[in-house]
Formats: C-alpha cells, structure tokens, sequence
C-alpha cells in the first residue's frame, strides 16, 4: 500500500526508481547484453543513469510506434508459457484435493462408528497434503520465474525496449494457484496454531498449580507454551515478508509498464506527458482536461458585450472553488 501511494510521481522521479529497480532484477547476463544499447559497458553506475534517462524520455514524450513490437512480444509470450510444469501444478492440486476429501470422509466415517482414536490413513493422507501443496508451490515459483526470466531476455534483446515497457497480455510475477495457496494457508496456520499451543500451554500450567495433582504436567505446559509462541513469530514474520514481496512485485510492475500505442498500452502514447503535468491546479478540484478556459478576443468588445462579464465570471468562479 505504501508504493501505491507513492505511484503519484514526478517523471523524473519515477524514472530513476524505475531504472533502479529494473537493474536489480536484471541478471548480470541480460545487464551485459543491454548495456551496449546504453553506452555503458562494464559501468553499473552509469548503466543505472542512461537507463533512466531513457525511462524518462519516454514518460515525458512519449514515443513511435515500432513496427512487429506487439507480435514479437505476444510470440515470445506463448514461447515462456511454461505448460510441462504449469501442467505438473495443476495435477499436484488435484491431488491435494483429494488427500484432503480422503481425510474428510475417513473422519466422517469414525464419527459415525463413535472411533475415539485418529482414524487408519489420516497421518499418511495429511503428509501427502502437506508435500503436494508444497510441491505445487515451488514448481508455480519456479515457472513463474522462468517466465519472467524469458520476457526479460527478450526485452534485452531489443535496444530501447526497457524504456518503453514490455506488452504483455498477462502480468509479470503473477502467481499461479499452488504459491497462493500455501502462501494463504502456511502463514494463517502457524497464526492459528500458536495461538492455540500458547492457550493450552498456560491452561496447562495453570491448572497444574492449582491442582497440584501427582502428575506433573509442567513440561507439557511449557511445551505448548513455547512452541506456541515460537509458531505466532514465524507468523508475524512471514506476513512481514509477503507485505514487503508485495510492495517489490509493485515496483517491478510500475517499472516494466508499456508505453506506446495500442490495446495493451494502459496509458496511450501521450501517458508521460500526462504524467508530467500537474492533473489539479491550485484552487480547483477538476482535471485540466475537463476545466474551460474562456475565449480571448482580440478586436474590440462590441456595444452588446459587457467589458466586466470575464472579472466578474472569474470572481464567481473563485467564490465557488
């Protein structure tokens, strides 16, 4: 959220940090094979500057249509699709799927024959969920990563085309269902379950010393306790690391954004200029592009005109604002 807020920025700004970020995710590779583009070889420094200054140019002029842009960029989109593994992805979830509707019925059926013990098959139908999960998150990383890996190389293999953005018809770093569900799932379990482990740990000990029965249940207590409490700081830390790859995967998008005519082109040609402008000026709420501006006549005003009517609408106006 706090990369939105800042997405309002001047064009220099924006340039700059979008050259900065572009850079860092750039492998050493692909900064080499650009960087003759940009006269700067072997110089990271001035890698980082001319890249922005190409940014910039673009953001404030806009730029030309270059002939076969989108259909390179849409053939070398179907060629980074990653199909063998996205398809080894969705077979994985199915089968965590049906771990999970084997764990459902095998606890349905001991409740109905009144089993007081875990079920047969619960521990080892849990375990294949676990991995399943696990293993579809790590191969829709991994074939996201490939993918944007691809779309950069084919950027860098075309002069000036890291300032004018990538067209794609679908976003860089998206993730796929198996990286969303264990990062929804692991996180709010290890929230769940310390706080679980934290209450039955102080019961515990609680009651043990109000009991003070022959049974120590001390260590059991503290077990739970600091296990408890250990698993609620994980917790935290993991959704401090999705808060700040969120605010990273929001850079990365503003900083690969096309400009350039066309469908995919969320701004238009014109999107710099527009950005570098102020939309609101001072003392109105409105957008320059809806306000009127009164005509200016340069002859004499005629007997019907009232030479005050201009002051005095500009007077009314300011009362109104």
């Amino acid at each position: 959220m706090r990369e939105l807020v800042r997405a309002d920025l001047l064009p220099d700004e924006r340039a700059t940090a979008d050259a900065a970020v572009m850079t860092a995710w750039l492998s050493p590779a692909q900064r080499a094979r650009y960087a003759p583009s940009l006269r700067a070889v072997d110089d990271p420094d001035a890698f980082v500057e001319r890249l922005a200054d190409e940014r910039r140019v673009v953001l404030m002029e806009g730029t030309d249509p270059v002939p076969g842009e989108l259909e390179d960029a849409a053939r070398a989109e179907r060629e980074a699709r990653q199909t063998p593994l996205r398809v080894l992805e969705g077979v994985l979830l199915v089968g965590a799927l049906a771990c999970f509707v084997g764990i459902v019925l095998l606890s349905m059926r001991a409740d109905v024959q009144g089993l007081t013990s875990t079920p047969e098959g619960v521990p080892e139908l849990a375990a294949a969920l676990v991995s399943t999960v696990a293993a579809s998150a790590v191969i829709g990383a991994v074939a996201t990563r490939r993918r944007d890996r691809a779309m950069l190389s084919w950027a860098v293999n075309r002069p000036g085309q890291l300032g004018r953005g990538i067209p794609l018809r679908s976003g860089l770093q998206v993730q796929s269902a198996g990286p969303s569900l264990a990062r929804s799932l692991g996180a709010a379990s290890l929230f769940a379950l310390g706080i679980l482990a934290a209450v039955a740990g102080a019961a515990v000990l609680l009651i043990t010393l109000v009991l003070r029965s022959e049974q120590d249940y001390t260590t059991l207590g503290l077990t739970l306790l600091v296990g408890g409490v250990v698993a609620f700081l994980l917790s935290v830390l993991l959704f401090r690391w999705y808060a700040r790859r969120l605010e990273r995967i929001v850079r990365r998008a503003r900083a690969v954004q096309w400009f350039g005519p066309g469908p995919n082109s969320l701004e238009g040609p014109s999107a710099g200029r527009e950005e570098s402008l102020p939309a609101v000026r001072t003392g109105s709420m409105e957008p320059d592009s809806t306000r009127t501006t009164p005509a200016r006549t340069t002859g004499a005003v005629t007997p019907n005109e009232d030479a005050s009517e201009e002051p005095m609408d500009w007077r009314d106006e300011l009362r109104e604002r």
